[in-house]
C-alpha cells in the first residue's frame, strides 16, 4: 500500500513539472537532420548551453526541470563556441528531428582535438540514454569513430525528435566547433583532410632531412638549430591537430592533455635559439640577445610548469607567448632595418607568414572568420611557408658563406702566391750561394788533392833528385830520367781531370795516348784487347788517378825490368765486376818475395786498389807476368773509406822511376 502511494506521488509530481520541462525544451531550436543536404551544418546556434563551474552535474541532474531551465538558448549564429581558458564543465543540449519515414544516419563532429573530456548521451530505442566518454585525456580507442577530431555517429529514428547531451571539459582553451555531417560527405572531407595533413608533414620532413644533411656536411650549428626548431614545430602541430594522439601517442592520457602546451613552449625556445644563431644577435645586438636568452629560459621553465599543473600555467602562458611573438618580431625588424642585415629581412617575412597563420586560426576560433580549408589549416600553412622561407634564408646564408670563403681563398691564394714568389726568389739566391760555396769547396778540395799529389809525388821526386845532384851522386842521364818520370806523373795527374763520364775505356784510351810514344821508342809492341764494360759512376778525378797510377806503375816496370817485347791490355766482366789485365812476355819475378821485400811498389798498388774498393793480383812465371785489377761496378764507400783511412798520407805517391827514390822495382 505504501509503495502504491509512493508511485502515485511521483507520477503526480511528474505531471505537475511536465509543463515546465516542455516549456524549457520548447525554447530550444530544433535542427532537421535532413537539412545538411550534401554538406555540413554548424550546430552552434542550435545548442542550449549550461555552465557547470563545480563539474558536479550529471546527466540526471541536467534533465531535472529546475536545472534544465538554466540552459541558455539565445546565442548569435557562430561557427565556434569559445570559452578560452576555463575550469568549468559545459553541458550542451541539442534537439534533432527526423521528419522522414526512414531512420537517418548523421555524424556529429567536434573539430577541436584538444578537449580533455567529452561525453555524448543519446537516447536509445527504450528511452534510456546511451553514453560515450572520450577526449584527449583518454586513450584513442575510446573514440567511436577513428579520427583526429571527435566524431560521433548518430542514428535518428523515423518521425522522431531526440535530445542529445554533450558534456565537455578542457584543461586548456575551451573551443567547441560542432557540425553535423551526412556520412558520405564526412568521409570525403576526412579523406581530403588527411591528404592535406600528409602533404604538410611530408614537406616538413623533407625540409628537415635536407637541413640535417647540410649540418652533417657543413658542421654549422645554425642548420642543427633549424632542424630542432622544425621538429618542435612539427610535433606541436601534430599535438594541436590531433595527429599526435592518433598516430604517435594514442594510448597516453596525461601526456596527451599537456602535449601541445609543453611542445609549444619548446617550439618558442627553439625558435628563439634559431633566431640567435641565424641573425648573430650575440654580436649584433648583445643587449637584446640577453633578453632572448631570458625568454628561452622562461619557456623551458614553463614546460616544467605545464607538467606540474597544466591548469595553473595555461593562463599566464598566453601572455608569455604574446610577449615572445612581439619580441621575435621586434628583434627581426630591428636587425633588418636598423642594422641593415639582409638575413633578418628573410626572417621577418617568414616569421610574419607564420604569425598570420596563427592569427587566422585565432580569428576563426572567435567566429570572426568562417571555417574553410584556409582558416582550418592556417597554422599548418603559416608554419610550412615559414619553414620554407627559412630554408631559403639558410640557402642564401650558405651562398654568402661560400662566396666569402671563395673570396678568402682567393685572397689567401694571392697572398700565398706572393709569399711563394718571395720564397722562390730567396731559395734561388740561397741555391746560387750554395752552388757557389760548393764550387769553391770542390775547387779547394781538388786544389788540396792536387797539391798533395804534387807534394807527395812530383815534389818528393824532384827534391830527392836535387839533393843527390847537389852531392854529386847523379849523372846527367839519371837526372834526365828523373825529370822524364816527373813529367809523366804530371801528365798523369792532368789526365785524371779529363771528363770520362763513368767510362773506363775512355780513361784507358787517355793512358794509351800518353804511353804509346814511349813504347815505340823502346821497341815494345802494345796490344789493346778491350771490350765494352758497364759504366762506373764512381770514376771521379781522385779515383781515376788511382787507376791510372796502378796501371802506369805496372807498365813502367815492364818497360824497365821485364825485357818484354809485347804488352797486352785487356778488359772484361766477370761475376759482376770489371777486370783490367796487363800481360807481358818478359821474364817473371817472385811475387811473394817482392811483396815481402823492402820495395813499396806492390804495396802502393794494393793500397790504391783498396782505396777504390778494387782487388789486385799478380801471376808471374817464365812466360811472363799478368796483373789483374778487379774493379767494382758500384762503389762501396764503407770498404773504400776504411782502406783509405789506413793508408799513410805520403804512401800513395806516384811510382818512382828509380829504385833509390823509395820504390823497389817489381821485376828483376
Amino acid at each position: 500500500m505504501k509503495r502504491a502511494i509512493r508511485v502515485f506521488c511521483l507520477s503526480l509530481g511528474a505531471l505537475i513539472l511536465l509543463p515546465w520541462s516542455v516549456q524549457a525544451m520548447a525554447t530550444d531550436r530544433v535542427l532537421d537532420a535532413r537539412q545538411p543536404g550534401q554538406g555540413a551544418a554548424s550546430l552552434t546556434e542550435y545548442f542550449a548551453i549550461l555552465e557547470d563551474p563545480g563539474q558536479a552535474l550529471t546527466l540526471a541532474d541536467v534533465q531535472k526541470p529546475d536545472v534544465a531551465a538554466r540552459f541558455a538558448t539565445v546565442r548569435p549564429p557562430a561557427e565556434v563556441l569559445n570559452y578560452r581558458s576555463t575550469r568549468s564543465a559545459y553541458w550542451l543540449r541539442l534537439t534533432l528531428r527526423n521528419a522522414s519515414g526512414q531512420p537517418v544516419k548523421q555524424m556529429l563532429e567536434i573539430g577541436y582535438p584538444l578537449l580533455s573530456y567529452i561525453e555524448l548521451h543519446q537516447p536509445a530505442a527504450d528511452g534510456r540514454y546511451q553514453s560515450v566518454a572520450t577526449g584527449a585525456a583518454k586513450p584513442f580507442f575510446t573514440r567511436p569513430y577513428p579520427n583526429r577530431f571527435f566524431v560521433f555517429p548518430l542514428v535518428l529514428p523515423a518521425r522522431s525528435d531526440q535530445v542529445v547531451y554533450l558534456r565537455i571539459r578542457s584543461t586548456i582553451v575551451m573551443q567547441i566547433p560542432a557540425r553535423l555531417w551526412e556520412p558520405e560527405a564526412y568521409a570525403a572531407m576526412a579523406r581530403d583532410d588527411y591528404v592535406t595533413q600528409a602533404w604538410y608533414f611530408g614537406m616538413v620532413t623533407a625540409l628537415l632531412l635536407f637541413n640535417l644533411l647540410l649540418f652533417i656536411a657543413l658542421r654549422d650549428g645554425v642548420y642543427l638549430s633549424y632542424v630542432v626548431f622544425g621538429i618542435c614545430m612539427a610535433l606541436t602541430t601534430s599535438a594541436g591537430n590531433g595527429w599526435g594522439k592518433e598516430f604517435i601517442w594514442p594510448d597516453t592520457t596525461w601526456w596527451s592533455d599537456i602535449a601541445v602546451s609543453v611542445l609549444g613552449a619548446y617550439t618558442y625556445a627553439a625558435l628563439l635559439a634559431f633566431m640567435r644563431r641565424l641573425l648573430g644577435t650575440r654580436e649584433l645586438v648583445p643587449r637584446l640577445d640577453r633578453l632572448i636568452q631570458a625568454f628561452i629560459g622562461i619557456h623551458l621553465l614553463l614546460s616544467v610548469g605545464f607538467a606540474v599543473s597544466i591548469e595553473t600555467f595555461t593562463a599566464p602562458s598566453s601572455q608569455i607567448g604574446l610577449a615572445t611573438l612581439l619580441l621575435i618580431l621586434f628583434v627581426g625588424i630591428y636587425c633588418a632595418f636598423v642594422k641593415k642585415q639582409r638575413m633578418a629581412t628573410f626572417f621577418v617575412i617568414a616569421y610574419s607568414l607564420w604569425v598570420s597563420g596563427v592569427l587566422v586560426v585565432g580569428l576563426r576560433g572567435y567566429g570572426v572568420l568562417p571555417p574553410n580549408a584556409f582558416t582550418m589549416n592556417g597554422w599548418q600553412l603559416g608554419s610550412v611557408f615559414e619553414m620554407l622561407l627559412l630554408a631559403f634564408a639558410l640557402a642564401y646564408r650558405f651562398n654568402m658563406i661560400r662566396r666569402k670563403a671563395a673570396d678568402d681563398v682567393q685572397q689567401a691564394n694571392a697572398g700565398l702566391e706572393a709569399r711563394l714568389q718571395a720564397r722562390e726568389a730567396e731559395l734561388t739566391r740561397s741555391y746560387k750561394l750554395l752552388r757557389e760555396i760548393e764550387l769553391r769547396q770542390s775547387l779547394y778540395q781538388e786544389r788540396q788533392r792536387l797539391m798533395q799529389d804534387m807534394h807527395d809525388g812530383l815534389g818528393s821526386s824532384l827534391t830527392s833528385a836535387l839533393r843527390m845532384a847537389e852531392h854529386g851522386r847523379m849523372d846527367k842521364d839519371k837526372i834526365a830520367l828523373v825529370i822524364r818520370g816527373c813529367i809523366d806523373d804530371l801528365k798523369l795527374a792532368i789526365d785524371s781531370y779529363e771528363v770520362v763520364d763513368a767510362d773506363l775505356l775512355l780513361l784507358l784510351a787517355t793512358l794509351r795516348f800518353r804511353l804509346e810514344p814511349r813504347l815505340e821508342g823502346t821497341g815494345i809492341a802494345m796490344r789493346w784487347e778491350v771490350q765494352a764494360v758497364p759504366p762506373m759512376d764512381w770514376l771521379n778525378p781522385r779515383n781515376a788517378l788511382h787507376i791510372l797510377r796502378i796501371l802506369q806503375e805496372a807498365i813502367t816496370n815492364i818497360m824497365r825490368h821485364a825485357e818484354a817485347t809485347e804488352i797486352r791490355v785487356a778488359t772484361g766482366v766477370r761475376d759482376g765486376r770489371v777486370l783490367v789485365t796487363i800481360t807481358d812476355n818478359g821474364k817473371g819475378f817472385q811475387v811473394k818475395q817482392a811483396q815481402n821485400g823492402n820495395g813499396k811498389g806492390l804495396a802502393n798498388q794494393m793500397r790504391r786498389a783498396q782505396a777504390i774498393g778494387a782487388e789486385i793480383a799478380w801471376e808471374s812465371g817464365e812466360a811472363g807476368t799478368t796483373l789483374t785489377l778487379s774493379l767494382p761496378v758500384v762503389f762501396q764507400a764503407d770498404k773504400a773509406g776504411a782502406a783509405l783511412a789506413s793508408v799513410p798520407l805520403g804512401s800513395l805517391s806516384p811510382a818512382s822511376p828509380t829504385p833509390w827514390l823509395g820504390v823497389r822495382p817489381i821485376v828483376g
